[in-house]
């Protein structure tokens, strides 16, 4: 029975997104079940042949894809925050990179024979790391704070650079396989000069275009990734292998200006690289044969362990050299590096085009990628939660905060818990509520809590709840449905919903994480009582300051007990669980004052920006 082409492309995006709720749900990155579906489609069972199915469309279809990745990994690369990276970090973008680099290429050519072009490829594919696998590794692993902004700015950095490596490496191997060292330099500086020209053009016409509001708001993504796919085409018909260069150079220059609009453009193309990973990874894995997987023998296995077990320590070692990771910090850092969806597109996409050319050996280009992306995800990613335990450098029981909102209300609260030295992060969609955040001295940043592309990029170490205190119940209550998984159904809190249960007990709608403080702690309450004078305070528990008599003392409307926090450990205050707090622990409050200095009248009282620091030496 012949192939119904429509039900394939369903299919294939049908499974991809399968794959990738299946890896959300199992806490993997979805790489796994990716890359399992493809090679159980094609080479396993024969259900899938790429090639057959779409015939010359198939490698432009997949190098529009990888343009359109690569695009939007290299929206997040602006020069402020390469300036601004660890030492650690920057070291990792050159001298890791050259160590991966060469030290791939050495490896490849000397114990599996492949001609030194092609190794040097090799190793320009795996020099990158990727944020679609090291997200997923750094939310089940929590490692500590240091680790986790290494990695992930690794990730989000790494991407765009070691593409282009590996872009300017294969324009050189194309422009020498049928030509002098003259005219292959020449060709090369072709390739270098057209990517490079029409990529700042094209990125300086998409500025323009959005600068001067010439085009709809409704049409702005869409006429962005056009402008982003004619570039990549009319750059690899000037010049063969220059439409990848081209479409990451314009994404470097449009990261680097001032647009307003280039967060929304970044939440259209999170959402468009999810369904192009999804169906990339099954196509891609699906394309390779029995004999491709026939030409990996224990050679290659080899290759795979020096890359995890001598290059990535080497470079981390040299990275890190002068910083103040710690030892064991180090030891993990080099053991983490799983290579993702760029590595194994551009390894495909490469490996075809150099055996049209007629490359020797240029079909083992791309089962050796995928034998590294395989290897470094199941062994290093497998295994990474156990070793950051075994090292001691993941965070048990963090017990940080993040804020859904950063107004007057979360404010207030996140000043008071970092003064306790609770570690907080304020996310808000308000811009103007997070500079005034960050004025005061929070770590806050914009964006929409309920999104993927936030999820990824903030930086999550040592955060173990999540509260929502917007005055929007609904969005409240989408919040702690979104990081259940991440938090944990126990430690996702709301404000309680503006309005009460129904006369029947049904539950409100607008209620599915659980409940702040007391019933009637609701925004406008809370905030009424901001408005009326209240302050939110840090109050030590003493033999001689009990529970009982700062219950006597903040008894009624004038105040409400938020949570506790003994020694390094932080009890929330619900509507299910009061507070039991004992001598010893600190309660943090909101209190109305009762006195013309703002006062409290309690002894054991201590202002939020002056004495908490006195309040923990007393308890």
């Amino acid at each position: 029975m012949e192939h119904n082409e429509m039900l394939i492309v369903a299919g294939i995006i049908a499974a991809g997104i399968a794959c990738q709720w299946l890896a959300w749900r199992i806490r993997v990155p979805a790489i796994i079940p990716l890359l399992a579906a493809g090679f159980l489609a094609g080479p396993v069972f024969g259900w899938l042949d790429p090639q057959e199915e779409f015939g010359n469309l198939f490698y432009p279809m997949i190098s529009m894809a990888v343009a359109v990745i690569l695009f939007e990994g290299a929206l997040t690369l602006t020069w402020r925050e390469v300036r601004s990276v660890a030492s650690t970090v920057r070291n990792l973008l050159t001298v890791g990179s050259a160590v991966t680099w060469f030290g791939g290429a050495l490896a490849a050519h000397y114990i599996t024979g492949m001609p030194w072009n092609l190794a040097l490829l090799f190793g320009a594919l795996i020099i990158v790391t990727g944020p679609t696998v090291i997200a997923p590794l750094l939310r089940n692993v929590r490692p500590t704070e240091r680790i986790s902004s290494v990695l992930k700015w690794e990730g989000i950095l790494i991407d765009p650079i070691g593409a282009s490596i590996a872009v300017l490496v294969l324009g050189f191997i194309v422009a020498g396989a049928e030509a002098s060292f003259g005219s292959s330099v020449l060709a090369f500086l072709r390739i270098a000069g057209v990517g490079l020209s029409l990529g700042l053009a094209g990125g300086y016409a998409v500025y323009l275009l959005l600068h001067h509001y010439l085009v709809p708001d409704f049409l702005r993504d869409i006429v962005t990734l056009a402008v982003v796919l004619g570039v990549f085409a009319v750059s690899s018909a000037l010049a063969s292998e220059s439409g990848l260069l081209a479409v990451t150079v314009m994404g470097v220059l449009l990261a680097n200006t001032d647009l307003r609009k280039l967060r929304e453009i970044l939440y259209f193309k999170e959402k468009l690289s999810v369904l192009l990973i999804s169906s990339l990874f099954i196509l891609l894995a699906a394309n390779v044969t029995m004999g491709d997987l026939a030409l990996l023998d224990w050679r290659s296995l080899v290759v795979l362990g020096v890359v995890i077990l001598i290059l990535r320590p080497l470079g981390i070692f040299l990275s890190a050299w002068g910083s103040n990771l710690s030892r064991n910090e180090r030891l993990f850092l080099s053991w983490v590096a799983p290579r993702g969806i760029v590595a194994a597109a551009v390894s495909s996409l490469f490996g075809y085009e150099l055996v049209q050319l007629g490359i020797p050996g240029a079909n083992n280009l791309a089962p050796m990628t995928f034998l590294i992306i395989v290897g470094t995800v199941l062994i290093q990613g497998g295994t990474a939660k156990w070793v950051a335990r075994a090292l001691g450098v993941s965070e048990a029981d963090p017990q940080g905060i993040m804020l859904m909102g950063a107004n007057r209300l979360a404010q207030e609260l996140g000043l008071t818990l970092q003064q306790a030295g609770i570690e907080v992060r304020l996310i808000d969609s308000n811009q103007s509520n997070v500079t005034e955040a960050r004025l005061r001295g929070l770590k806050a940043s914009q964006g929409n809590v309920l999104s993927d592309y936030l999820e990824t990029t903030i930086d999550l170490a040592g955060i173990g709840r999540l509260l929502a205190l917007t005055n929007n119940d609904e969005a409240n209550a989408l919040a702690c449905k979104q990081f259940e998984d991440e938090f944990g159904s126990s430690e996702v809190y709301q404000l309680p919903p503006h309005f009460p249960e129904r006369n029947n007990g049904a539950p409100n709608r607008f209620q599915l994480g659980r409940l702040l403080f007391q019933r009637e702690a609701t925004y406008p309450r809370l905030l009424e009582l901001l408005d009326q004078g209240a302050a939110i305070k840090a109050t030590a528990l003493t033999e001689q300051f009990t529970w009982r008599q700062f219950q006597d003392e903040y008894a009624g409307s004038e105040g409400i007990a938020l949570m506790a926090i003994q020694g390094k450990q932080l009890v929330i205050a619900t509507t299910d669980r009061p507070l039991q707090p004992q001598p010893g622990w600190m309660v943090v409050h909101l209190t109305l004052a009762k006195n013309g200095n703002g006062a409290s009248g309690a002894s054991g009282a201590t202002d939020t920006a002056t004495d908490v620091k006195t309040a923990l030496l007393t308890a």
